[in-house]
């Protein structure tokens, strides 16, 4: 019976989560340090073999002093003080002289004496028996005697009591007095003591304060126990009180936090008239421990009994006005995922960095025999679990049998110690378990890395660079699968034990992996395992993409800032190609780097040349939006970006990317946006079209953010499986758990303050996801995004919504090129998803600016790929010819209710051969090439065979001849090319 009371009435904490995640699995030992005991532990070392650890507290120098001993009367075994050494050995010098006190509560002084809360127990010789009978404050030196000058010979008599004793913790005030709390039958008392132990009489009335009758009993286990309180000091010496309240009428409790002043006073400003209340309903919440943050929030832990009747975690926040912290978990509360398992909470710290650590145990049932194992939990700022620490935010020990969890501290050096009892047979031994301050717990390491494996010979060659596109992920077959966005650069995975197979996945299919596979097995832990995936390309597979990236919310009047990325996702060289941007009439231009070669309207034009697979190039843009009346709060802005190359594109509907802004009147700068402007069709659903984020993030403190922190969970109606990682301003690690839960980490970025450098202190991430095809018509999809600069607290972003409408998709305008064709110019475009479009009209211009009709096309008007041909007959050297010989063409797409578009600009030269001319051919010194003329500058340049660029020159857009030094060229065969930006025109070239 002794045994079930105890591991029924001491049951620490896991929360059901837990459960889930550890089904099948043995408990790790996490972070146990090494260098404490064996292997982290250390189980009985004292002369008693029966013992329950109590209390525990820190020297200066990193020792420990633990009480330990039994609170049973009916099995009293007597109390004890030890001291144990950083390594866990006893420190034999040290004679603690607790003469059979039981301790509950140890706090040293600044000078390394020590205060402890005793009761002192009183043997029945007629019955044999033990019971309680007075309760002390009691002060020992720093050699484990007890100090006589303290008090009344030591001591300081609190209470006499046949009760089972209850107290709070001791609290060092930093002027020395000592502040405890203690519940004496139906009251609660907070005394204040000198450091001498006599009462401070100028504290409350007469040195105490007699606590509102608003904790009750906790009478989960029975009428003869203690009230459950807590005490807190802040920074700004307040005194926090908090506790379980229990209403009778009801029967159901209330958690109450409460605030005084330094001096005693009780706080009426604080929460409802002094008092701070979060409601559990028909949960009975049984408190255990509360703790401060440096912004004075409250946070309180305890427990609750589920619909299945066993014990679970629950956490509660108030902010430091007393009411409920909606910024962490669900209104303030965090609650467990409910499941078959017996959950304990015995202690709460918060860690320097502004985490919560809890420790407790639990893993067993409520009925004997149980196997509870020791567990801490890590939480964020904002109630999430911290998925760097152990596994999903939990560490597990077990420490033998039944392990229960009394205590714990968080020591000097980071270092976390639980202090309890382990059952190996009927009765207790005292366990003592210390983790090591790693921010995540190694379980078992796997080390990986790819690389890009130009030459497929399976070695990474020294010009070879790492592969960064793509998804790493690890299963461990019948438990667990963990998903890991991967950036390619050398990357520590933490696995459990037992068998994991590795996989690395590149987001789009032009490459071979090898290995293919990769498996893991430990059997036990702190084994460290590695794989190199090397990542071969299939030869000859186009594929250029483009992105547009605003980079700032759009706000009348203000500047609005956009970012183009564009890239070579395939295996071939992509030789020449040209930028296009229609941007927004709602914008202005102000100036972009590089320089756009050609702006006709609203059409922005650059070259590309020479993009090798794998590499991306920038472009940056300033616009400012337009004032009021021409744009105005709650219009639409939307800019189109489109890449076109020199050969067919494998993938043609990433060479288009579309920003729909909203004009809004104000605006943060750590914000969250999608690129369809909040909504998006059924079809275009059904086409697979991708939502696109930006998560923008500004360091807007007083000095350097070293790290940044995004934490990003994904809504259910989006395909978690489809998510790509597009683009960064910093370098970045991405990890995701339970499916859609995403942290990008991005370390050791030195993110400097908008204070001392405004342009530096922005960053940003983009990804995209495809929405669930089993979305409906109505359903919104909602994203927020929480933002942490080092430690501080979390920067939430707005929450992006998308809405699924029935509204017809635009017109997708895939390709549009032109040719000429002897004395005909031919355009070329192809179309999907045309619905709503009831023609095209051709215009032409022979300046690039103003253009005139000159034909009709009725559009198809269908979801499927359409392609259409328009010719325009101009006779060369006509007036119709603009300066340099040059014609442009541009499509209005134009809507069956008479809104259009344009496509972007395509240009024709008036050249007669289409070619460009090279005297003398072969050569060996000088070549003059003629060309032709135009209004824009020109690029002129020689490469050899492998594409390699070896002169280059400037064409000015006057001059259609100039001369070129080939001397130094190795004989063989070169090409030379001639391009604008919009058309090019290449000359093979012969070095003798």
């Amino acid at each position: 019976m002794y045994l079930e009371n105890y591991t029924t009435m001491k049951k620490c904490l896991l929360t059901a989560f837990l459960m889930v995640f550890f089904t099948g699995a043995f408990a790790q030992p996490g972070v146990l340090d090494q260098t404490f005991g064996v292997g982290g532990k250390v189980i009985s070392p004292f002369p008693s073999t029966t013992s329950m650890g109590f209390a525990i507290a820190q020297q200066s120098d990193g020792k420990l002093i633990i009480s330990h001993g039994s609170d049973d009367p009916a099995h009293y075994l007597g109390g004890e003080l030890i001291r144990m050494n950083i390594n866990g050995s006893i420190d034999t010098s040290y004679h603690g002289e607790a003469n059979g006190y039981v301790i509950y509560s140890l706090t040293l002084q600044q000078d390394q004496k020590l205060l402890a809360i005793c009761h002192q127990p009183i043997y029945y010789p007629s019955g044999g028996t033990y019971d309680w009978d007075s309760t002390f404050l009691i002060r020992f030196n720093t050699n484990g005697k007890i100090d006589r000058s303290f008090g009344v010979n030591g001591k300081y008599f609190l209470y006499k009591t046949q009760y089972y004793p209850a107290v709070t913790n001791i609290i060092i005030r930093p002027n020395g007095k000592i502040l405890i709390g203690y519940s004496i039958s139906s009251d609660l008392r907070l005394y204040q003591f000198f450091t001498n132990g006599t009462l401070d009489s100028s504290f409350g009335i007469n040195g105490f304060i007699d606590v509102p009758n608003s904790f009750s009993y906790n009478s989960e286990y029975g009428l003869n126990t203690q009230k459950i309180f807590g005490i807190a000091l802040s920074s700004d010496e307040h005194i926090y009180i908090g506790g379980a309240n229990r209403n009778q009428l009801t029967n159901t409790e209330t958690v109450t936090f409460m605030r005084y002043s330094s001096s005693g006073l009780f706080d009426t400003t604080y929460g409802n008239n002094g008092y701070a209340d979060a409601n559990f309903g028909s949960k009975n919440f049984y408190f255990e421990a509360l703790a401060l943050t440096s912004n004075n929030n409250g946070v309180i832990t305890g427990h609750f009994y589920d619909s299945l009747n066993y014990r679970q975690i629950a956490l509660i926040c108030f902010d430091s006005t007393g009411v409920l912290n909606n910024n962490f978990g669900v209104g303030g509360k965090v609650f467990p995922i409910l499941g078959t398992i017996d959950n304990h909470t015995t202690s709460i710290n918060i860690l320097k960095n502004g985490k919560i650590v809890i420790g407790g145990h639990g893993g067993g049932g409520t009925s004997y025999p149980v196997n509870d194992d020791f567990y801490l939990l890590k939480y964020n700022f904002d109630g999430s679990l911290d998925s760097l620490f152990g596994i999903k935010g939990i560490v597990q020990t077990d420490v033998s049998n039944i392990d229960i969890c009394n205590a714990s501290l968080i020591q000097n050096d980071g270092k976390i110690v639980l202090l309890g009892y382990t059952y190996t047979s009927y009765y207790p031994l005292i366990a003592v378990v210390r983790y090591d301050s790693t921010e995540r717990a190694k379980y078992n390491s796997l080390i990986v890395s790819t690389f890009f494996d130009k030459n497929s010979n399976g070695i990474k060659d020294v010009n070879e660079t790492t592969f960064p596109f793509g998804k790493l992920v690890a299963t461990k077959l019948g438990i667990d699968t963990i998903v890991f966005n991967f950036s390619g650069q050398r990357t520590e995975v933490y696995l459990d034990s037992g068998s994991y197979t590795t996989k690395y996945f590149p987001y789009l299919t032009y490459h071979n992996v090898i290995p293919a596979t990769h498996v893991t097995s430990n059997t036990t832990f702190f084994h460290t395992d590695s794989v190199t995936f090397a990542v071969q390309p299939i030869p000859g597979q186009r594929d250029a993409s483009v992105l547009l990236i605003p980079y700032g919310s759009a706000k009348p009047g203000f500047q609005n800032n956009h970012h183009i990325a564009y890239e070579n996702n395939g295996t071939d060289t992509v030789a020449n190609g040209t930028i296009q941007l229609i941007k927004s009439n709602k914008l202005n231009f102000n100036n972009a780097t590089p320089t756009p070669l050609l702006i006709s309207g609203d059409t922005l034009t650059w070259n590309i040349s020479n993009l090798k697979p794998l590499n991306t190039g920038y472009i940056l843009l300033n616009f400012t939006v337009k004032s009021p009346p021409t744009v105005n709060i709650g219009d639409t802005i939307q800019s189109t970006v489109t890449i076109t190359s020199n050969k067919p594109d494998l993938t043609p509907a990433d060479n288009t990317s579309t920003v729909k802004q909203i004009v809004r009147g104000s605006y943060d700068p750590n914000d969250k946006t999608e690129s369809h402007g909040g909504k998006i069709s059924t079809l275009q659903v059904a086409n697979g079209e991708y939502l696109q984020y930006t998560i923008r993030f500004q360091n807007t403190g007083n000095d350097t953010a070293f790290n940044v922190y995004i934490r990003d969970t994904l809504d259910n109606k989006l395909d978690w499986n489809t998510m790509q990682i597009l683009t960064a301003s910093h370098s970045y690690q991405m990890t995701m758990n339970d499916g859609n839960k995403c942290l990008f980490t991005l370390r050791n970025i030195n993110l400097v303050d908008s204070t001392n450098n405004e342009p530096g202190s922005h960053g940003y991430i983009v990804y995209k996801v495809k929405p669930k095809a089993t979305v409906a018509l109505g359903d919104t999809i909602k994203n927020t995004a929480a933002i942490y600069f080092d430690y501080n607290l979390p920067v939430h972003t707005n929450t992006e919504t998308t809405l699924i409408i029935s509204e017809v998709l635009p017109l997708r305008l895939l390709s549009f090129t032109a040719k000429k064709e002897n004395k005909t110019n031919r355009l070329s475009w192809t179309t999907t998803n045309e619905i709503n479009v009831d023609h095209f009209e051709i215009e032409r211009s022979n300046n690039g600016r103003e253009f005139n009709k000159i034909g009709n096309t009725k559009a198809n008007s269908t979801t499927q790929t359409n392609s259409y041909q328009y010719s325009d007959a101009v006779a060369p050297n006509t007036p119709l010819w603009g300066a340099g010989g040059l014609l442009y063409y541009r499509i209005k797409i134009v809507d069956k209710d008479g809104k259009f578009e344009y496509s972007p600009i395509r240009m024709i030269s008036n050249n007669t051969d289409g070619q460009i001319s090279i005297y003398p051919n072969p050569a060996r010194d000088m070549v003059t090439v003629t060309h032709p003329s135009t209004n824009i500058v020109a690029q002129l340049q020689i490469t050899d065979m492998n594409g390699r660029i070896l002169r280059r020159a400037t064409v000015a857009t006057s001059t259609v001849q100039i001369n070129m030094n080939v001397k130094g060229l190795p004989a063989g065969k070169y090409n030379i090319t001639w391009s604008n930006g919009l058309i090019s025109h290449t000359q093979a070239l012969v070095i003798e």
